[in-house]
């Protein structure tokens, strides 16, 4: 079971999450900073532990302290399709949270994850106090569409090796590290994730990654991913092969 505590018994890991630091939180009276984090509940879940499912009622945001959670929902045919992976400062949640609407996707813990909640009660206070925050949700929201709207774009039009480039050049600028033999992926993804979130076939997946191989786009190393060719990939996912 997932453990919750109050914020007054958080540890110092969970203390070292800087709300300020979030964009959400941009530039609101600290004063306001301090009443959501006194407000804020912990929480940690095990690997594969269910947070919330597609239905559930909605009453808080949160925000990830420290791990992993994958973002999903459920086909027509019932096949469970990745909708993004979320690691540590990472918000989400929010959209329910909001307007009172059940949960229209899921999620889960890829890792032991830690998670700080902010119920909604807490954050409508703070948006009564401090238009800056009203501001700074407007901006989220607006990006939260934008994408939305990438995502089935993906899903209608582009076809399988388009939606790959483009989930590993976000990983490569957004979970990448510059090494002497190229741009090394650090979050590290099994296939069978890779697989969800590219709503590819294991075997298509490997089928493409192995030719990208070949060609020295990239290189696969003990679950990991070292891309050489950011700029080739990018034309992929733009243009297709």
């Amino acid at each position: 079971m997932a453990e919750i505590q109050a914020s007054h018994a958080a540890t110092g890991a969970d203390k070292a999450v800087k709300l300020e630091a979030l964009d959400i939180f941009r530039a609101i009276d600290p004063s306001t900073v301090e009443q959501i984090a006194r407000r804020a509940q912990h929480r940690t879940l095990e690997k594969g532990e269910l947070l919330f499912n597609v239905g559930d009622a909605s009453d808080a945001l949160y925000v990830i302290a420290d791990g992993r959670v994958r973002i999903w929902t459920v086909s027509a045919a019932g096949a469970e399709v990745t909708l993004n992976v979320l690691t540590n400062g990472a918000v989400f949640g929010e959209i329910g949270m909001l307007d009172s609407g059940v949960r229209t996707a899921g999620a889960s813990a890829m890792l032991r994850t830690r998670l700080m909640s902010i119920a909604r009660r807490t954050f409508y206070e703070a948006l009564d106090r401090d238009p800056q925050l009203v501001r700074n949700v407007i901006d989220l929201l607006c990006m939260r569409l934008r994408w939305t709207s990438a995502r089935m774009e993906d899903a209608t039009l582009r076809q399988a090796p388009q939606r790959l480039a483009r989930i590993l050049g976000h990983l490569a600028r957004d979970h990448g590290k510059a090494t002497p033999k190229g741009i090394e992926v650090v979050l590290k993804l099994t296939q069978s994730e890779m697989a969800q979130w590219t709503a590819m076939s294991r075997e298509g997946l490997n089928k493409v990654l192995n030719r990208w191989a070949e060609e020295r786009l990239l290189t696969q190393n003990r679950g990991g991913l070292i891309v050489h060719d950011l700029e080739r990939i990018d034309e992929i996912a733009e243009f297709g092969e």
